[in-house]
């Protein structure tokens, strides 16, 4: 299913996205609550992961097209 028009995530479970038409990239990302969001970034931070990826934070963000 394509999404029609730019949004937030408001309430989730296990949705992911494919941004392959924007990024170029063939993974699927992890959608979550911003709430979900601001708090594994939080976790991320105290951790200091050596192993900085930018898709270890999910987003809250659904981008039309994807």
């Amino acid at each position: 299913m394509d999404i029609p028009v730019d949004g937030l995530v408001l309430q989730a479970s296990g949705v992911l996205s494919d941004e392959s038409s924007l990024t170029g990239e063939s993974i699927h990302l992890n959608k979550e609550t911003y709430e979900k969001c601001r708090s594994r970034q939080a976790e991320h931070e105290r951790e200091q992961s050596k192993t900085q990826d930018p898709h270890d934070v999910p987003s809250p963000v659904l981008l039309s097209g994807t």
